[in-house]
């Protein structure tokens, strides 16, 4: 659902002889999940732009380390380096 769905939603009216709801309580409610509506998608759009200039980076990151010649070769499980005694 987007802001313009809500927005344009229109409740139905009480059938005859019933109460139903205030409307001006309906719409003020409608505003306000608009709003919150607007500013999680504001969020998200934050976080995927964050997300996709992390990839960006991780990605130039992995090839400087993949160019490195003077790595020693993986010997295996990783220890813990010594402690002098």
């Amino acid at each position: 659902m987007d802001p313009g769905q809500v927005r344009r939603f229109r409740f139905r009216g009480a059938a005859f002889g019933r109460r139903g709801l205030a409307a001006e309580q309906v719409y003020a409610f409608l505003r306000a999940v608009v709003d919150e509506l607007r500013a999680r998608d504001g969020v998200e759009a934050g976080l995927r732009a964050e997300n996709a200039q992390l990839r960006v980076a991780l990605r130039e990151w992995q090839n400087q380390c993949a160019g490195r010649t003077n790595r020693p070769p993986n010997a295996g499980r990783w220890q813990p380096p010594r402690q002098p005694e």
